[in-house]
């Protein structure tokens, strides 16, 4: 029997980081020395870079992971229906100072006089006082008149703009076709990367997720991952029929913070955390969640407090964006995200409560709770959990229980797209032969890392196959000798 090069991982952190790749992480001693800080997933941003840079950097990772038995999924972000500003000359940032008229239209091109962006007959769907932000809220214009086929602002914030930065129209209702034409021909080029997982922009409804999946069959992948980033007004008011057909959800705090009141997305923030952890789909936060480590060497006491408070309410997973696409300090900021959570986790561990198996759950979410219960009684040094198609480890991941997982599943790529639900460390072995095997197997393992000891208890959980059962399950408690 062959096995993967993947080791379990003796100190296991529940939650997961994601690190966005760009120039300053793109370098393989970089990208090894973030796998080895603690990087769980690597995105890849489809609004920037060509097909030739993004096949080039996931092959990177790919052989980084084996080299350093760290497993890596790859995250493709489609660009969305997002509107985006041109390029600069020489690619180089222009400054807008307070009270300067400007005008910005369709184009490419990005002066001190004249901001293209990239939608056609913007001028229909805006009217004088209605406002323009650029780049997550950091510039704001008002406009003052239309003409022609230019809208003319005043610059009510200013500040430097770079090229190709987010424009958001937060007055108007903007015509977008359901799915954008890049966004297609992107997600079909992620099939022919072997990407893990697909997040949609600006998901404003499950029709959006619905097509895509039917759009990616056609394109030759068959059960895609997809995390549905709520962005807006419309996907947050849609969320309850976004969460049953994504596989997980993005809250983008850039753009939500921008089309609606500042003041709001903490509450949104928590309310989404909470909507996602119930129906039992991992929930990622994202942007500027150290943002000041672009620049900086060490983050601020403000940005800790927020890392931390996310993972105490219920994130999966945070994101870091520019702070390791673009930053001065791409390791240093998967480290001080990496203890930030670790912290976090060890203050969660302190305060169990007992998970409540609740009637109305399917038999697998009651043995998954059932399972995490049962370890937290013992004082089970972990639970030892086998799954052929990854439903065993996600219901554990929704019990969101605080003692370390160890799973086992049958192949790499189920194994990378398991990498988002929180608490698991991965192995694979081929499931062929009998589960008593693939448990002695574990076992062996976990005795040789040292994570299980002499007269250690493990919380052992499986599907087994039953001649005569509709279903059937394991759930031992095993006393190490």
């Amino acid at each position: 029997m062959s096995y993967s090069v993947f080791n379990f991982d003796k100190d296991p952190r529940a939650c997961r980081i994601i690190c966005t790749i760009g120039p300053a992480s793109a370098a393989t001693a970089t990208l090894k020395e973030m796998i080895l800080s603690g990087m769980n997933i690597a995105r890849l941003n489809f609004s920037h870079g060509s097909y030739q840079s993004h096949e080039a950097i996931a092959h990177k990772i790919r052989k980084i992971a084996q080299q350093l038995t760290r497993p890596v999924a790859i995250l493709q972000d489609l660009q969305g229906h997002k509107i985006r500003v041109g390029h600069t000359e020489a690619e180089k940032p222009i400054v807008l100072h307070e009270g300067q008229k400007i005008y910005l239209g369709f184009g490419e091109r990005v002066s001190t006089e004249r901001i293209g962006i990239d939608y056609q007959n913007i001028t229909h769907y805006v009217t004088s006082g209605q406002h323009i932000f650029l780049d997550d809220g950091s510039l704001e214009l008002e406009v003052l008149t239309i003409t022609g086929k230019d809208i003319h602002c005043q610059v009510n914030l200013g500040g430097e703009l770079k090229s190709r930065k987010g424009v958001v129209f937060p007055d108007s209702r903007l015509d977008f076709p359901l799915l954008d034409p890049k966004d297609e021909a992107d997600a079909c080029f992620g099939v022919s990367l072997s990407v893990d997982m697909l997040a949609m922009s600006f998901v404003r409804s499950a029709t959006e997720i619905v097509e895509m999946r039917l759009r990616l069959a056609a394109c030759g992948k068959e059960d895609p991952f997809i995390i549905a980033k709520i962005e807006d007004r419309e996907g947050l008011e849609n969320l309850g029929e976004i969460l049953p057909v994504a596989n997980a959800i993005l809250i983008a705090r850039g753009d939500l913070g921008v089309m609606l009141p500042r003041e709001k997305v903490p509450g949104i923030q928590k309310n989404i955390i909470q909507q996602a952890n119930a129906f039992g789909i991992p929930v990622i936060t994202a942007t500027q969640m150290l943002e000041s480590m672009t620049y900086h060497d060490k983050p601020t006491r403000a940005e800790v407090s927020d890392v931390h408070g996310a993972v105490i309410s219920g994130s999966d997973a945070v994101m870091l964006s520019g702070e390791t696409a673009s930053g001065h300090h791409p390791v240093r900021a998967v480290q001080e995200m990496d203890r930030i959570c670790r912290e976090a986790e060890r203050e969660l561990r302190s305060t169990y409560i007992e998970i409540p198996v609740r009637s109305q759950e399917n038999m697998r979410d009651k043995i998954a709770a059932s399972a995490v219960n049962l370890a937290h009684n013992v004082k089970a040094c972990c639970i030892l959990a086998f799954s052929s198609s990854g439903k065993t480890l996600k219901a554990l991941a929704a019990a969101r229980g605080n003692i370390p997982v160890y799973g086992v599943v049958g192949e790499e790529s189920l194994l990378r797209k398991l990498l988002l639900y929180r608490g698991h460390s991965l192995i694979v072995i081929p499931h062929k032969k009998k589960l008593e095997n693939l448990i002695d197997h574990a076992l062996k393992q976990l005795r040789e890392q040292d994570i299980a000891n002499i007269n250690a208890s493990i919380v052992i959980i499986a599907r087994e196959e039953e001649p005569e059962a509709k279903e059937s399950y394991l759930l031992k408690l095993y006393l190490l000798s």
